[in-house]
């Protein structure tokens, strides 16, 4: 059975996972940047500093931000780092699954539990950005309500994508 954890920053274990599938992500990304002419990355090189540092500092890179990890067991699955714009945007930063563990509703069940955070937090919007390549990630976002919106990016080839959450939320009292 598969499990959505908040990530404890202090627990060594939970770390580690984190930073293996950040440095997984951190990977194929810029391998596919490479392809695609945005990087010059091969592969075989070091990541970027501020990439590296997520993934040896995750508490320092993510310090403003919440981090959930799905796992079974003691595998990790993946993870989606949900971080503030203000109060009434929250952004998904990294969503990340494994690939073998892709196809079984674990990036959905990230994105849900985003979703969820960012609706106790009474937030009006859900963004995120996505590479213009990775297709089966923006069908995943467009069957969950995100639409293609103006860019606040300046890096090309960027999507930028927003989810407007139900007002209902906004005028519930605070738990």
């Amino acid at each position: 059975m598969d499990t959505i954890i908040q990530a404890d920053m202090a627990d060594a274990r939970i770390v580690q996972w984190l930073g293996e599938l950040l440095r997984a992500y951190h990977q194929q990304t810029e391998l596919e940047k490479a392809a695609h002419g945005v990087s010059t990355a091969t592969g075989g090189g070091q990541l970027p500093a501020h990439y590296q540092k997520e993934i040896d500092r995750p508490s320092e890179a993510f310090a403003n931000s919440l981090v959930f990890i799905a796992h079974r067991g003691s595998v990790p699955l993946g993870m989606v780092v949900l971080t503030s714009v203000d109060d009434a945007i929250k952004e998904v930063k990294r969503l990340w699954v494994d690939p073998g563990a892709r196809g079984c509703g674990v990036g959905a069940a990230l994105l849900r539990e985003a979703f969820r955070t960012a609706e106790a937090c009474r937030s009006d919007v859900l963004r995120l950005t996505v590479w213009n390549w990775r297709d089966s990630a923006l069908r995943s976002y467009r069957r969950m309500g995100f639409t293609t919106v103006p860019s606040w990016e300046d890096r090309a080839g960027l999507e930028c994508m927003e989810l407007r959450l139900p007002a209902a939320h906004r005028s519930a009292p605070a738990h």
